[in-house]
């Protein structure tokens, strides 16, 4: 066998496992009326009434209408055996052809109940009981019960199910039940977790009414937030103004300042101011000179030259490029 087959065998192997389990587990709850129950009512051949509650008896008092017939232990015969693991749905069939074998008479003379149970190692243990089918037939006619009724044989203080036609209504009629049972269930859990989930609810109502809130407030913010773009963007341009006009030169005062430093034989060709930074390019007869006065002035500081001075050898004159930085009037040299 492959190792998918291998797999694929064990996983069966324990959801017939976990099957058997649960239904073992109901039985329990039938038997201590701690689920859903549909009784059988029986008679025994000694005329005693019985409801059998999943495998439990119990005693009805009085001569109430029986559906279905219980045969003694005394009137079977008991035993077990073990079949190989396979799956639960052919328990049924795989039963039947291991019971034809241990059977002292022909099938068709028996009737036969059984129950499995899981093994350790794997496999199924197998009580049955069988008994002869005319005894029963003479026990169902005895007691005015039709033939095809509803058969359990009696095995130490339980009632083992004969797997008939009734026996199939009946555990329709259980499945109805169970079903009926969850249903309680669902509701008994619904009802009491019901208000401690309250709060989360609501919680979640609201913020879902506070989602939907906000998006029509952003389709009718929608204008209003381009509104506050342009103004954001206005205000921007203005701040920029602002600062620029707190920071632009006063050009008349930088005239009268250069004007006053620069000697009667110097010119100027080029003058360019750009925030408090100011370049002058020109003439003069002393560039050394002319940056010396220019540095005591005191709103001008930072006097350079930014390249070597070229002297015109036709003018006679040296050819200067400075710059500086204004600081202002009335400030400290």
């Amino acid at each position: 066998m492959t190792g998918w087959g291998q797999l694929s065998l064990r996983a069966q192997v324990a959801l017939d496992r976990l099957a058997w389990g649960f239904g073992d587990f109901k039985r329990v709850l039938l038997e201590h009326g701690a689920w859903p129950a549909v009784a059988s009512p029986a008679v025994s051949p000694d005329g005693q009434r019985w409801n059998v509650v999943g495998t439990r008896l119990l005693k009805r008092p009085g001569k109430h209408k029986a559906f279905s017939l219980l045969v003694p232990e005394s009137d079977c015969l008991w035993g077990s055996l073990r079949l190989p693991a396979m799956s639960r749905h052919s328990l049924a069939v795989g039963v039947e052809e291991a019971l034809w074998r241990v059977s002292p008479m022909p099938p068709q003379q028996i009737v036969a109940a059984w129950n499995a149970e899981p093994l350790t190692g794997g496999g199924w243990a197998i009580h049955w009981g069988m008994c002869r089918r005319n005894a029963v037939a003479e026990q169902l006619e005895q007691h005015g019960l039709s033939q095809d009724a509803a058969v359990y044989l009696e095995h130490q203080g339980r009632a083992v199910a004969v797997r008939g036609a009734a026996w199939k209504k009946h555990d329709l009629r259980q499945r109805w039940a169970d079903w009926g049972g969850v249903v309680i269930i669902v509701a008994f859990v619904a009802a009491v977790s019901l208000p401690a989930l309250m709060p989360l609810i609501l919680k979640r109502q609201a913020v879902v009414r506070a989602v939907e809130h906000v998006s029509q407030l952003e389709a009718k913010a929608a204008p209003l937030r381009q509104k506050m773009d342009e103004l954001r963007r206005q205000a921007d341009v203005a701040d920029e103004l602002r600062k620029n006009a707190s920071t632009d030169l006063p050009l008349a005062s930088v005239i009268d300042t250069l004007s006053a430093a620069i000697p009667a034989d110097t010119w100027l060709d080029r003058i360019e101011v750009n925030g408090n930074e100011i370049r002058i390019t020109g003439l003069t007869a002393n560039a050394t000179e002319l940056i010396a006065q220019l540095g005591r002035q005191s709103s001008l500081a930072d006097v350079r030259a930014t390249g070597a001075n070229v002297r015109d050898a036709t003018l006679n004159k040296e050819r200067f490029t400075f710059e500086m930085r204004w600081r202002g009037e009335g400030a400290r040299p």
